[in-house]
């Protein structure tokens, strides 16, 4: 059956009002648990159809207030999103809203995102259409918190809590029309502000500090710049403009993209797209089960883990290859899920080779359309290779004489340049190696003298093209991995 014809049939099993036929790009409208929705289908990456849903919330003059409230909202929410058009004069509308793949629909999505939609109108409509006299006293608190006093703790509980204040004041306005759970649970899911830990700034400096990654770089400031560019526009009451967070690493191993996946759920929690920021890393075996079922579960738990942070798949290709008992694409479908229904509650990166990342992202069609953006973090030159070494070195105090430099420097450069090539992996193997024979050299006279303690003869260094293959040393991981 046609996925459209299948769409029109579960909506006219569901709704009332509704009889018509669904096209790409036509609107439709419905009734739903006593609620006016609008759908609407069109094409979103590379072909791929989704089904946005859309109920109007209330017409009202946008406050700052009303904005942050929104923004709040919309990193909670799971089902729904608000948004904000200008309408005549100074007001703006304000509309619920939800999208769903139209390839992948099923029954209970469409109940779960159609009452979620309804529940939430009814319950912000209270907050968002509250009299001037309370958001004027939300605007107030608002303009206390001065960018000198931003990061101030004690002015970012007083904001806080006059949100509180305001927002338990428009419930009570309507206590009679509500009732009193509908109040419990309005105070319940007052939003609090969030404070950070660690600026943008501070934290792309780090990110400039790595060694090489000049594409990679230029990559994570331009979402940098797109997101505050977003909270910008909402700050002056424009609509957001939401670009999707997930990315996709590409690369040969060693090449940082683990470090830089952390660095980036540190950007996110400080652009306010996380609250926590944490990575949880992992591979397709902390994804799959050995038996049939406990995918899901196995999955579904990781994801939880990462709830507020960033899920790290390293190696995510092997989800769609035979291996694992072909229990891969559970885990994809079961990943999807839970993306879609806690959008602004977790972030995943997945990583892996080139060519097979682009296979991965055909496997599945809800991949493209969440994974739009694509970084390749290109292999290191010698000198670059050689300035990780130089990292390892420092790290230890030990220095190398001149001799032993143009050593490493051959060395490097005989490196053979492949697929699977270790790049900053390489390096740290090659560090291992160098302090075990330095150690046995240090040690030859039965003595160690104390200028051996800290520098590196070029005795110690292997020739060109001498395989190394060393274990890290405990509780040391290196940087580049």
């Amino acid at each position: 059956m046609d996925r459209l014809e299948y769409l029109r049939q579960l909506v006219t099993e569901m709704v009332t009002g509704f009889g018509g036929e669904i096209a790409e790009g036509d609107r439709f409208s419905f009734v739903y648990n006593d609620q006016n929705f609008t759908g609407r289908v069109y094409e979103r990456f590379n072909g791929h159809l989704v089904v946005a849903f859309e109920a109007e919330v209330c017409t009202t003059i946008l406050t700052r207030a009303k904005q942050e409230m929104i923004n709040r909202l919309n990193g909670q929410l799971p089902f729904t999103t608000f948004k904000v058009s200008k309408t005549d004069g100074a007001k703006h509308t304000i509309s619920a809203t939800h999208a769903l793949s139209v390839s992948t629909i099923a029954a209970d999505q469409l109940v779960e995102a159609l009452d979620s939609i309804a529940y939430q109108v009814k319950e912000q409509r209270i907050n968002l259409d509250s009299s001037n006299r309370i958001a004027r006293r939300a605007e107030e608190a608002l303009r206390r918190t001065s960018d000198e006093r931003r990061n101030d703790r004690q002015v970012m509980e007083s904001f806080s809590d006059a949100l509180n204040e305001t927002f338990n004041d428009s419930v009570d306005d309507d206590v009679d029309e509500l009732g009193d759970e509908s109040t419990s649970a309005a105070r319940a899911r007052a939003p609090h502000v969030r404070s950070s830990t660690g600026s943008t700034s501070d934290i792309l400096v780090d990110l400039r500090r790595l060694v090489g990654l000049e594409p990679v770089k230029l990559e994570v400031e331009r979402l940098v710049a797109a997101r505050e560019f977003t909270n910008a526009r909402v700050a002056r009451g424009l609509p957001a403009i939401e670009q999707s967070p997930h990315l996709v690493f590409t690369g040969n191993p060693g090449t940082g993209k683990t470090t830089v996946a952390r660095m980036v759920a540190d950007l996110y929690k400080a652009l306010g797209i996380l609250k926590k920021g944490h990575v949880v890393e992992a591979d397709c075996s902390k994804l799959i089960a050995a038996y049939i079922g406990q995918t899901p579960i196995k999955t579904q738990r990781l994801c939880e883990q990462a709830r507020g942070g960033v899920l790290f798949i390293d190696e995510a290709y092997g989800l769609t290859g035979h291996q694992h008992q072909g229990y891969g694409p559970e885990a994809i479908e079961t990943l999807l899920k839970f993306m879609e229904d806690n959008r602004g509650d977790i972030v995943v990166i997945v990583a892996g080779y080139p060519q097979e990342m682009q296979g991965f992202l055909d496997a599945n069609p809800g991949l493209r359309s969440r994974f739009d953006v694509v970084i390749d973090f290109p292999d290191y030159s010698t000198d670059e290779l050689v300035s990780i070494f130089d990292l390892y070195l420092a790290e230890f105090q030990l220095e190398l004489t001149p001799e032993a430099r143009d050593k490493v420097v051959a060395f490097t450069s005989g490196m053979e340049r492949r697929r699977g090539f270790g790049n900053g992996r390489a390096m740290r193997n090659l560090f291992n190696e160098v302090v075990r024979r330095h150690s046995v050299w240090a040690g030859r006279n039965g003595t160690i003298a104390e200028r051996d303690l800290v520098l590196v003869p070029a005795d110690v260094i292997p020739d060109p093209g001498t395989p190394v293959s060393a274990p890290e040393p405990t509780g040391h991981r290196g940087t580049y991995l």
